[in-house]
C-alpha cells in the first residue's frame, strides 16, 4: 500500500504505446483527450479519442485510452471492445492487457479476463503491470469463494472458520493452525476498531493473497502489504502476520475517519497511494494502479458481502 505509481500522462502513454509519427490532427485530437482525461472530464476525453481513433485507426494509443476512459465511465463492454482492437495492434503491450482484462472482468466475462491477465503476467513478469494483474487475478478467483462457505454457520461474516478457509483457498501452502491465526486476527482487530472484517480479508486478499512473505517491488510487506515506513509509524513487524493485519485495519480505520465512512473507494485509493495523492486530486488519483486496485477491493468485498452475510449491526 501506498506505492506512489506513476500517472498516466502523454509521456508514459507515447513511450509505451508509440508504434511511428502520428498527424498532427491526429496528434491534437489525441492530447486533447489526455487533457481531458487528466483533468477527470472522462466523458469529453472518450469523444476525443473517438475523434482520435477516426483520424488515425491503426495506432493503438487512442484505441487504448479510448477504452480506459470507457471503462472508468461504466460503459465496460465498449470499453474491452476498444482495448481488444488496442491489443490487436499493440499485442506485447502490458498496459493493454492489463486494462483489457479488467474491462472484461468488469463485463463478466470472467474466464476470458482471467486469461488476458495470466497472458499479461507472461509478457511483464516483473514490475507495476505485473502486481496489478495479480491483484485483478486475485479478485476473479474470489468470485469462486462461494464453494467455500461454512455449512450451519449462523453469521458466517463473523465466524472464525470462514476467514480460515478463505486464507487456505487463496493459500495453499498456509498450514491450518497459522489460517486460524490470520483468520482470528481478523476477526478480533476488525471488531477492536469497528471495522468489517470481510473489508479486512478482501484488502489481504487482493494486496497479498493470503501470503505472509509477500513482497512487493517497491517495498511492501505482508499479508496486507505495509511499507517499511508506515509498519514503523505504527510500531510493529510487517513480517508478522498478526502484528500486519492490526497494521492494515489500522491504515483503513484512519483512512476511512479521515475521508468519511460513506467514502470507502476514497479510503480504498488511500490505502494504495496515499491520503496526499486523494486530497490533491480531490478524489480517487488518475493511477492506474490505484483505479484498478480500488475496483479490485470493492468488487470482491461486494462477493463476500454477498456470500458471507451478517445480520445488521453485527459488522
Amino acid at each position: 500500500m501506498i506505492r506512489r505509481p506513476a500517472a498516466l500522462g502523454v509521456a508514459v502513454a507515447l513511450a509505451l504505446l508509440a508504434v511511428g509519427p502520428v498527424p498532427l490532427a491526429a496528434a491534437s485530437a489525441f492530447d486533447t483527450g489526455i487533457t481531458l482525461y487528466r483533468e477527470g472530464r472522462l466523458a469529453a476525453a472518450a469523444a476525443a479519442f473517438h475523434r482520435a481513433v477516426r483520424q488515425r485507426p491503426g495506432q493503438p494509443q487512442a484505441r487504448f485510452w479510448l477504452g480506459v476512459a470507457l471503462v472508468r465511465l461504466g460503459r465496460y463492454r465498449e470499453g474491452a471492445e476498444s482495448l481488444r482492437a488496442a491489443a490487436a495492434l499493440a499485442p506485447r503491450d502490458g498496459h493493454v492487457l492489463l486494462w483489457w482484462g479488467h474491462a472484461l472482468a468488469y463485463s463478466g466475462d470472467l474466464p476470458q479476463a482471467e486469461r488476458v491477465l495470466q497472458r499479461a503476467l507472461l509478457l511483464v513478469p516483473q514490475g507495476a503491470v505485473a502486481e496489478v494483474a495479480r491483484q485483478g487475478l486475485r479478485a476473479i478467483r474470489g468470485m469462486g469463494l462461494g464453494a467455500v462457505a461454512v455449512a450451519g454457520a449462523w453469521q458466517p461474516a463473523l465466524d472464525p472458520r470462514v476467514y480460515a478457509a478463505m486464507a487456505r483457498f487463496y493459500n495453499a501452502r498456509l498450514a491450518a493452525e497459522d489460517a486460524w491465526v490470520i483468520a482470528a486476527a481478523i476477526l478480533g482487530f476488525s471488531r477492536q476498531y469497528n471495522l468489517d472484517p470481510r473489508l479486512v480479508a478482501a484488502v489481504i486478499a487482493v494486496e497479498s493473497g493470503f501470503s505472509p512473505t509477500a513482497r512487493s517491488p517497491k517495498g511492501a510487506r505482508g499479508l496486507g502489504q505495509l511499507m517499511p515506513e508506515t509498519a514503523a509509524s505504527l510500531g510493529i513487524h510487517p513480517d508478522d502476520p498478526v502484528q500486519n493485519i492490526y497494521g492494515t485495519v489500522r491504515v483503513l480505520r484512519g483512512n476511512l475517519d479521515h475521508f468519511g465512512w460513506n467514502n470507502l473507494h476514497l479510503a480504498l485509493a488511500a490505502y494504495n497511494a496515499g491520503k496526499g495523492a486523494v486530497r490533491r486530486y480531490g478524489g480517487i488519483p488518475p493511477y492506474e494502479e490505484t483505479v484498478l486496485y480500488v475496483r479490485n477491493v470493492d468488487d470482491l468485498y461486494r462477493r463476500l458481502r454477498l456470500i458471507y452475510p451478517a445480520a445488521e449491526g453485527r459488522v
